[in-house]
């Protein structure tokens, strides 16, 4: 919450300041910015709590500035961008604050665990910090619908209430690290945030560095050991963008020795979860290639799920695999 905005714009909205002599005009201005810049920045965020009410009671106060913003003269529009970066600063503090602290570090592999309370809190920051440089950037004239709702993620995937007692376990996730066959540097700094959200037929989402981890929704039925299923297949991601490329052209080379292994006549890029797209991508096969040589028992339970082959049919194809992506890592494992 932004305390007592709402009041200062009021309380000097109407007066003729565009008449005031310039020397006025800068004491005036001078005062108000000591003022008002000094104000509590972002008051009640303690990150401790309900960050849903928080995140409202933020949106409405930035919907209020939307609201109001041409009413008030270029003086008071230039002091509510100087507000704004001030805010700014203050939620970029307090993200770095809640991302030096995690719930759990592992005392050797050195990944950390962020637990569905910090999860969540830090959605609403970070979202509230964009809706901030959103505003910046479009001289206060636009406020998008997606900064003003909780329920969907930066990358515009949907959010949905978790099922009862279905969010994973911090227990369950570092089982499932510590049961992969893969060298510490993999996992060295690596972030996984446990979403206190489902994220539908999504259980989780991984990129270079880290994973959101989130559950199943209320009509949905978990499938067995899905929490070491999906992390052992967003590590599989973390790997190839890491250490290969995001993208075939980040390093065709090594991409090109990957599908001659695997039989990819051609990259294909990934698509929606369960699509068909998603079947043939080769980012998701390699993520899955994976889960099922370096998995656990638990996260290898379950069959290959693209359409290509289970590696483990052959066993000269999985220790290529697994040779190439050592190689890739760049030591043995």
């Amino acid at each position: 919450m932004i305390s007592r905005r709402s009041l200062i714009i009021r309380a000097f909205r109407g007066y003729g300041y565009s008449c005031l002599k310039p020397l006025s005009t800068i004491i005036i201005l001078t005062v108000f910015i000591c003022f008002y810049g000094n104000m509590p920045l972002l008051a009640g965020t303690t990150c401790k709590g309900d960050y849903i009410e928080w995140f409202n009671n933020d949106v409405g106060n930035l919907a209020y500035i939307m609201q109001n913003n041409k009413e008030v003269n270029g003086l008071f529009r230039f002091v509510i961008r100087v507000k704004l970066r001030k805010e700014i600063e203050t939620l970029e503090n307090k993200i770095a604050l809640i991302l030096d602290n995690p719930a759990y570090t592992h005392p050797t592999l050195g990944f950390y665990i962020y637990d569905p309370d910090a999860a969540g809190w830090l959605h609403a920051l970070y979202k509230a910090r964009n809706a901030r440089k959103h505003l910046l950037s479009s001289h206060l004239e636009d406020f998008p619908p997606e900064n003003k709702n909780i329920n969907i993620l930066s990358d515009g995937t949907p959010l949905f209430e978790a099922g009862p007692d279905m969010v994973p376990e911090i227990e369950e996730v570092v089982k499932t690290i510590e049961g992969m066959s893969l060298p510490p540097v993999v996992f060295r700094g690596y972030k996984i945030f446990i979403l206190p959200f489902s994220m539908g037929e999504i259980s989780g989402l991984g990129s270079k560095g880290y994973m959101l981890l989130g559950a199943p929704p209320h009509d949905h039925e978990n499938i067995r050991n899905q929490v070491a299923f999906t992390v052992a297949h967003e590590i599989g991601h973390h790997i190839h963008m890491t250490f290969i490329g995001s993208i075939y052209e980040d390093n065709p080379q090594l991409w090109d020795e990957y599908m001659e292994i695997r039989g990819i006549p051609k990259w294909t890029t990934d698509g929606n979860v369960n699509s068909e797209a998603w079947f043939e991508s080769t980012e998701e096969t390699f993520a899955e290639d994976v889960r099922v040589i370096f998995g656990s028992g638990e996260a290898a339970l379950w069959p290959h799920c693209t359409k290509y082959p289970d590696p483990r049919i052959d066993s000269e194809i999985t220790e290529a695999l697994r040779s190439f992506i050592c190689k890739c890592i760049g030591v043995c494992c």
